[in-house]
């Protein structure tokens, strides 16, 4: 072979080198992805042979849940006959009223306060210096009131002593109910009477009701210029509870 067919021969050689390696790694790529053959699929005997071994598992039934028992009602709930606790007297029931006065006692005409307090009586704030405002203010008490003065009169009420002296009460207010006496109300001002009683004076009876006897004075009652009251009484006599 001469020098000039060495190329060529190389080439030939290399070429042939090449394709056998193609061809070794086609055949190698052809048997490693070559898929394997699938297993046959179990019969339905085969699976029920095989179920014959397995441990079933039971499940437990689920707990229930369980409220917290209430607590008991008291009586007052349950049973709508229950007697129920009464609340305590208010200020108004606490305050005992005054018995209806008889037409006359003994020759004093009976008076109440439910018509001496009938009327509504503007106090003023002010002293009253002159008789122009004195007499606005007398204006105020009606003509049945005023038809009152000076007349014997009887009324029930409530004493508030002022003035005692040897253990009698000789001045005192008698008023149209307790609340000035027990709880420290105050009173309208045609809700009392201011009484100065004659002679010794009289026993303090304040828990009960009692009747003052006596001349009725109906008018301002003035103090060092200011309006103190409209009634005024010089007491005769005192009936107690008891005595009607």
């Amino acid at each position: 072979m001469s020098t000039g067919q060495q190329p060529s021969l190389w080439k030939w050689y290399a070429l042939k080198a090449v394709i056998a390696a193609l061809v070794l790694f086609a055949g190698y790529k052809v048997f490693i992805d070559k898929p394997s053959p699938k297993a046959p699929a179990p019969t339905q005997d085969e699976l029920d042979a095989l179920s014959g071994d397995i441990e079933r598992i039971e499940e437990e039934p689920p707990i229930p849940e369980t409220k917290p028992e209430a607590a008991p009602l008291p009586p007052a709930e349950t049973d709508p006959s229950a007697a129920v606790e009464k609340p305590a007297p208010n200020f108004v029931e606490l305050v005992q009223p005054v018995e209806e006065m008889p037409e006359a006692i003994d020759g004093y005409e009976g008076v109440t306060f439910d018509k001496l307090a009938s009327f509504a009586y503007e106090v003023p704030l002010d002293p009253v210096t002159n008789k122009v405002e004195l007499a606005k203010l007398n204006a105020q008490i009606p003509e049945r009131i005023k038809s009152l003065d000076k007349k014997p009169v009887a009324i029930r009420g409530f004493m508030l002593p002022l003035k005692v002296e040897n253990g009698l009460v000789t001045e005192l207010l008698i008023m149209r109910d307790q609340s000035m006496c027990c709880f420290g109300t105050v009173p309208k001002i045609n809700e009392w009477i201011n009484i100065r009683m004659a002679g010794e004076g009289v026993q303090p009876i304040m828990d009960q009701a009692i009747t003052l006897m006596g001349q009725l004075k109906v008018g301002e009652v003035l103090e060092n210029d200011y309006l103190v009251g409209i009634y005024e009484m010089e007491g005769d006599r005192m009936i107690g509870p008891l005595d009607l």
